[in-house]
């Protein structure tokens, strides 16, 4: 991609941006640098004011104009002799020593980018207009929910292929990458299709200097096209309202395995389940607070016994990432879950039961009970509320097509609260069933979470999260929570879901807790 690139040089003299010499400059020169382009980086004067970037005595710098935010653009490569002696990005300035340079910029291979002869000179900065158009597809779902699906850019006059590209979630605020290209006519088409595809394609074309957002629709379950075309920046994610969400709601049939989860029976049933999960993003400080809740409830039956809750859970979550660069910020989080429904053991026959307090104490011994019941009271409703905080960094170690990992480490606390929930314990007396009451419990320590997600096919997806708090007070006290899913989509509707989760908690319980579901998953998404 080679073309007639025109060289502006203007002098750095205390941050400001003024001509060498006045009567030598050209009044297009300062439109230049003042036209609005209706890039979101904004006016090339100003990017300049903005580079906090210095010039060493003896130096010069190149300038390369951004159109979006400079991490999301190709970076910038400076060749001498055909040697690479420097790269940088965009919208910031690029120490050189005095002398010409071959600078390089685009999207494509090496032979597709944008190739440039400039000149340095000692306390100049050489700026290079912008030659080139900008890109950013949005790929959205047919519900315009945001959509990590895939897709192939060609160049339409030489049918050169571009590359591959892919969508992000961008209402949980991931940035969208930039292409810059050659203006001109461009053909999108699924990924493995080539330029003659005559079915799920769609075009754009491309003018110079202008940055053009195009809308991508896919069908999630297949990855066809349904629908695409170049969209104003009022209609993308970020509108001016600053805030958006989705909400689904659904259902599942189930078979669960049970193993000592506070509030639950141990064992293995078929369950019916339902679901809400509903997420909001409201934008501060050009950063998205993601707010995000989830209620679930579900019940079983077993032989000749009633129904009893094997699903119950409301909880909220509030996650704010301010974004230094797109792979690097702060975070600060909250989340708050309890349960709804009071839940009972039940027993096929009566038995004796041995209430323990917290501290020890029996409070109700069985062998002067005077009944032998049937049922046991394990939690009335909100019996066990937990509040999490958390503040530190938010790392994307991560980031394919098939593929994504997200590191958190900071300062975190779990606060617990109980009232009358008792777990089953081994404290007991012969021929009873101990049941002791659990206390209330307040944690702070180093916290740590690990996100992972694997997409093999656009059918399957594996979801993998590690929570870790490991408490001032005590290693022996350190909580861990593994919750793993795989699912497999069967249809727009319909999924068949493998969700496990495990819980160390001795704060909590004195053995592990272990749940493990087999989900036919039927959801459906209102917004």
């Amino acid at each position: 991609m080679r073309a007639p690139w025109r060289i502006l040089p203007v002098f750095l003299l205390g941050g400001l941006v003024t001509p060498a010499r006045a009567e030598d400059q050209a009044p297009a020169a300062f439109d230049l640098l003042d036209r609005d382009y209706g890039w979101p980086a904004g006016a090339i004067g100003l990017q300049l004011e903005k580079d906090p970037t210095l010039l060493p005595f003896g130096k010069g710098a190149i300038f390369v104009p951004a159109m979006t935010n400079p991490l999301d653009e190709p970076p910038v490569a400076v060749l001498q002799g055909g040697t690479k002696i420097a790269e940088g990005t965009t919208g910031v300035r690029i120490v050189l020593s005095p002398g010409t340079y071959e600078i390089r910029v685009g999207s494509g291979a090496v032979s597709q980018q944008a190739v440039v002869q400039a000149s340095v000179r000692e306390a100049n900065t050489t700026v290079i207009p912008v030659s080139w158009a900008g890109l950013q597809i949005h790929v959205v779902d047919e519900q315009y929910v945001s959509l990590r699906g895939t897709y192939e850019l060609i160049r339409v006059e030489d049918r050169e292929y571009m590359g591959i590209g892919f969508g992000t979630d961008e209402q949980a605020g991931e940035p969208v990458s930039t292409w810059v290209l050659r203006s001109g006519l461009y053909k999108v088409v699924r990924v493995g299709d080539n330029y003659r595809a005559r079915r799920d394609f769609a075009t754009v074309r491309l003018v110079e200097g202008k940055l053009t957002h195009f809308l991508l629709v896919l069908n999630k379950d297949t990855g066809a096209l349904a629908g695409a075309g170049e969209v104003p920046t009022e209609d993308l994610f970020r509108p001016q309202e600053g805030f958006f969400g989705s909400f689904v709601f659904g259902g599942d049939l189930s078979m669960n395995s049970r193993k000592d989860v506070i509030g639950q029976v141990d064992g293995l049933a078929f369950a019916l389940r339902a679901f809400v999960d509903s997420r909001m993003s409201i934008e501060i400080f050009d950063n998205p607070l993601v707010l995000q809740l989830q209620v679930e409830q579900g019940q079983t039956k077993g032989p000749n016994l009633p129904w009893v809750k094997t699903n119950d859970r409301l909880r909220l979550d509030a996650l704010y990432v301010y974004r230094l660069y797109p792979w690097l910020g702060p975070y600060v989080r909250l989340g708050a879950e309890t349960n709804i429904v009071p839940s009972d053991q039940e027993f096929q026959d009566p038995v004796r039961f041995t209430k323990i307090a917290s501290d020890g104490q029996v409070i109700e011994d069985c062998r002067t009970a005077t009944a032998a019941p049937a049922t046991f009271r394990l939690s009335p409703s909100f019996g066990l509320t937990t509040l999490r905080e958390g503040a530190g960094i938010n790392v994307r170690v991560l980031k394919t097509l098939f593929a994504e990992t997200t590191l958190r480490t900071g300062v975190g606390a779990r606060h617990r609260w109980a009232r009358g929930l008792y777990a089953e314990t081994d404290s007991g007396q012969a021929g009873c069933t101990a049941f002791r009451e659990v206390a209330s419990s307040n944690l702070v320590g180093v916290e740590a979470t690990a996100l992972a997600l694997v997409r093999p096919t656009r059918f399957l997806l594996v979801n993998v999260q590690i929570d870790t708090l490991v408490p001032f007070s005590g290693f022996e006290e350190t909580v861990l929570e593994i919750e793993g899913s795989v699912a497999l989509k069967l249809t727009s509707y319909l999924s068949l879901n493998y969700v496990a989760r495990f819980v160390r908690d001795r704060a909590l319980a004195e053995r592990d807790l272990l749940q493990q579901d087999v989900l036919l998953r039927f959801s459906v998404e209102l917004f």
